[in-house]
């Protein structure tokens, strides 16, 4: 019932007259006035800051050695190079300059110790197992301390 009474507010302003004769609602008034670029929604100082593209551009264009076409905005001799005119509404992008690749090596690395399940090396086991003694004392001795408060009850 509730969603029928919402409906019908929504749709009813559509039908009823105002005093002018006209509809109080018509789909004009829903209608919003976007810009026609969008560099329009931007501020003018904003706007301002944005560097103007020319109209036109020249892109070059070529196959490389192995036939893959490569872009450039500077002229390449390679052969069989195009000279590509486009328009200002483009997006050019300086591409990102690869360290060059190295060969993966040939011969793995040895390790410099055989793997094992100990993750202390011998010489300080025995440094650990002492202060291992040594914690275990602490919390007997702080277990003791605290059975001889009186109202602690365990």
């Amino acid at each position: 019932m509730m969603i029928l009474i919402v409906l019908l507010a929504c749709v009813v302003p559509f039908f009823i007259k105002g005093l002018d004769g006209r509809p109080l609602m018509t789909l004009e008034y829903w209608k919003m006035d976007m810009p026609e670029l969008p560099m329009d929604l931007l501020t003018e100082a904003v706007q301002e800051s944005v560097p103007v593209t020319p109209e036109v551009t020249e892109g070059y264009r070529w196959q490389d050695e192995n036939g893959v076409w490569q872009f450039s905005n500077n002229p390449n001799d390679a052969l069989g190079a195009e000279v590509m005119v486009l328009d200002g509404k483009i997006n050019i992008i300086e591409s990102a300059q690869l360290p060059p690749t190295t060969a993966p090596p040939t011969q793995k690395p040895t390790p410099s110790a055989i793997p094992s399940v100990a993750t202390v090396a011998p010489d300080q086991a025995v440094e650990l197992m002492g202060t291992a003694m040594n914690l275990q004392d602490t919390i007997d001795q702080r277990k003791a301390d605290m059975e001889k408060i009186p109202g602690i009850q365990r």
